[in-house]
């Protein structure tokens, strides 16, 4: 065969194999475009297993419980056969088994399993439901444990959203429970709330009158005195704002001008004053003010610029909402109650907005809180740009159908195979500095949170990417400079979040130290830009643990007791237990254990943060518990925070509390108007209970004066003041979340019993 012949065969021979690759593609399309189109309908059908029948024990299931889900998948079409295809979807329950041999679940990490075919798989029939039995671990009972956005893949062909979950309607894909199908067990005393339920408990509430409402300063101060007659705003207000400096006196004009509120020389006028030597005992601190309002005027007087500006938002918390701008005459004296006021939001879950963020800056400077704990980065997400590492926010700020995630972190809580929503995002190196100059005007400190050595899978997998694009180059020593894994590491554990051991950078690592120091450097720089020096930093800390060794669970050749998951232990591991590097530093006597690493790399970072002139670290209680006083640490101050809820976990240090914060999740809340609802409930309780009002106050006042809640979600509403009473007749804690997140914060002196 001559040289012409050869060439022409291969060229035949390359359309032949580029004609069938065309064909597969067009075929795989095809097929992701069929199953998109499957309606899904997920049903709950006992939560109670282990009470009928089934061993929830030896499925190993946490805590023996377990539940008994059916997934049906309606084919409205034509048959769809084929064996190369998958459905992902979430479940923030691990599934334990699959009661239809034509398909199996995997669990890949996190809450993200996909349903496969198996081989005995005979396909979708046209026009025909089949269904798919699972038993998942614990119970699911609300709306925030049903995720949407399920989407098909099929060889390469692009994924796509199941149309019938592409929506943040749970009740478009998911059958309503009836009976006692939303009870834990049998003696569950909780009230279910409906819809209906709550319209007929909150029929009779009647909204307070504006003479109710008069004179009503939120949060209550220590002192007031309300008069009888009236002051008129309606011609405008003459802001004296000179004891202010140019970002707070700006601040305060526009909160004015968003009430309605004309600025101008010749309106009712406003003076203001800075005088401390005004204030004695419980008075005498940042933030307190004294105001007098009368029908001709009004006078603040600050014990320093903070104090000037509460009294300005309590002036502004008189104005009626019905559109008068008249009102009450009144005399008053306040001061915080506590010097930590905070609010924390987590985007590292779900991404919020710049605009969202300033926004809730807006609100907690109406309430007078004054520290926001931001929360920038999880296993879920990385939202900060880190000038010198772009991976961070290029692979880690984005979720998205990738299964190598070099591009992207994978699909996680409902947030589908693309980019296009609230599962990704992050704030540029300018969002960041604007947000810190915004929150500074409004008297409103910054602490922000990079939580570690657990919860760090969206830097662990960035540093992942960027090791093996430097080393794709050649750059062994550039690739390994900020690497978080030892390649050494095998060990087998699961994050309580159900991920892999790719959630836990590596504490036992020159490199993941030098990320740290870049990290705090590089966020130091921006607060010294914005003005706002970083006085504290949040390490995190919490949850650096291997779930599957919880009290839980029990080793399948150990003694046998009920009510525990059995599991074989043996193949469990600590996280790091297989590092050579930190089984190294367990060998050298630098540490006790692998156990004892968080707490000691909490010790690690604190130098780090002393270096960059930082005061106080902050930490997640579970991070430092191993630690044996504050004088372990480089910073001057240390500060801890507990996720624990007062429900399981406050009792026994409810006198040690003193600061109080209000949290805000983002696991399972990603509608921002939902968000903002909650918020608005969340911040006034918090306000309220860190400065000065009765139980008896707090309930008129937040169940009538948050309207967004009557209207709209009242089951939070109900939810979240019960907490709140709860907490205020045991102590000084504010526990105030809807899905009942709650925490505590306090400072370290020199030892502490937790």
């Amino acid at each position: 065969m001559n040289k012409f012949r050869l060439n022409a065969l291969a060229a035949i021979t390359a359309t032949f194999g580029l004609m069938g690759a065309a064909h597969a593609d067009a075929t795989n399309q095809q097929i992701v475009d069929q199953l998109s189109a499957l309606k899904v309908n997920y049903k709950v059908l006992d939560n109670r297993a282990a009470e009928n029948g089934v061993d929830c024990a030896k499925l190993g299931a946490d805590w023996a419980s377990c539940n008994k889900v059916v997934i049906t998948l309606t084919n409205t079409g034509d048959e769809i056969k084929g064996q190369d295809w998958a459905i992902y979807f979430h479940s923030i329950r691990q599934i334990l088994t699959v009661d239809n041999d034509q398909f199996k679940i995997t669990h890949l990490t996190g809450d993200l399993h996909k349903i496969e075919p198996t081989a005995k798989f005979t396909g979708f029939p046209a026009n025909q439901a089949v269904e798919i039995p699972i038993t998942g671990e614990y119970w699911q009972l609300f709306a925030t444990d049903f995720m949407p956005r399920w989407y098909a893949t099929s060889g390469d062909a692009k994924p796509k959203v199941l149309k019938s979950t592409d929506t943040e309607d749970i009740n478009e894909y998911l059958t309503q429970f009836t009976g006692d199908q939303w009870k834990r067990t049998k003696d569950d005393n909780n009230v279910l709330m409906t819809p209906e339920s709550r319209f007929v408990k909150n029929e009779t509430v009647k909204t307070l009158t504006a003479a109710n409402l008069r004179g009503q300063i939120i949060p209550t101060p220590m002192e007031v005195k309300v008069h009888q007659q009236d002051a008129d705003l309606s011609q405008g207000v003459a802001l004296d704002l000179s004891t202010l400096p140019k970002p707070a006196a700006e601040a305060a004009e526009q909160r004015f001008a968003l009430l309605g509120l004309k600025l101008g020389s010749t309106g009712f006028p406003i003076k203001t004053l800075i005088q401390p030597s005004a204030f004695k005992g419980d008075l005498a601190v940042s933030g307190a003010y004294e105001l007098k309002i009368g029908e001709k005027g009004a006078q603040v007087i600050g014990f320093d610029p903070t104090g000037v500006f509460y009294g300005l938002q309590s002036i502004l918390s008189l104005v009626p909402t019905d559109g008068s701008k008249k009102i009450a005459t009144l005399d008053a004296k306040d001061a915080p109650r506590f010097e930590y006021r905070g609010v924390f939001l987590d985007v590292g879950r779900n991404f919020k907005t710049k605009d969202a963020v300033l926004r809730l800056l807006d609100q907690m400077a109406a309430y007078k809180l004054n520290k926001f704990h931001f929360h920038l980065s999880d296993d879920e997400g990385w939202r900060i740009e880190i000038p010198g590492l772009p991976e961070l926010t290029d692979v880690g700020s984005k979720r998205c159908h990738d299964l190598t995630e070099n591009t992207c972190l994978l699909p996680q809580l409902g947030s589908g195979p693309d980019s296009n929503n609230l599962g990704s995002g992050h704030f540029t190196r300018d969002d960041y500095i604007d947000i810190l100059k915004y929150a500074k005007a409004r008297q409103i400190e910054v602490i922000p949170e990079i939580d570690m050595p657990a919860h760090a899978r969206a830097a662990v997998v960035s540093m992942e990417a960027r090791y093996n694009n430097l080393m794709k180059q050649g750059k062994e020593k550039e690739a390994n400079e900020f690497r978080l894994v030892d390649p050494t590491d095998d060990s087998n554990t699961t994050s309580v979040q159900f991920y892999e051991r790719k959630s836990y950078l590596n504490p036992c690592l020159d490199s993941s130290k030098r990320f740290v120091d870049k990290v705090i450097g590089e966020m130091a720089q921006m607060h010294k830009e914005a003005g706002m020096p970083l006085n504290t930093w949040h390490f995190g800390g919490d949850e650096a643990k291997n779930i599957r060794l919880g009290a839980g669970f029990q080793d399948k050749n150990g003694t046998i007791e009920p009510g525990k998951g059995i599991i074989d232990k043996s193949i469990e591991d600590k996280p790091w237990a297989k590092s050579q590097v930190c089984q190294d530093m367990v060998k050298q006597g630098k540490i006790q254990d692998v156990e004892h690493l968080s707490s000691h790399f909490a010790i690690e970072v604190s130098k780090l943060v002393n270096a960059h002139g930082i005061e106080k670290m902050q930490a997640w209680q579970d991070g430092l518990k191993d630690a044996k006083s504050s004088k372990d640490f480089a910073t001057k101050r240390v500060g801890v925070n507990f996720w624990d809820t007062l429900y399981w976990g406050g009792g026994p240090i409810q006198s040690m509390i003193g600061p109080i914060k209000a949290m805000k999740w983002s696991r399972r809340i990603r509608i921002m108007s939902t968000s903002t609802c909650h918020m608005k409930l969340t911040q006034m309780s918090a306000a309220i209970t860190g400065r000065h009002a009765s139980a008896t106050k707090l309930r008129s006042l937040v169940s009538r004066r948050i309207t967004c809640h009557k209207t709209r979600k009242p089951r939070s509403t109900v939810t979240v003041i019960i907490l709140v009473l709860k907490v205020i007749n045991l102590g000084r804690v504010c526990t105030v979340f809807p899905v009942n997140h709650g925490m505590k914060q306090y400072e370290l002196m020199n030892k502490w019993n937790t």
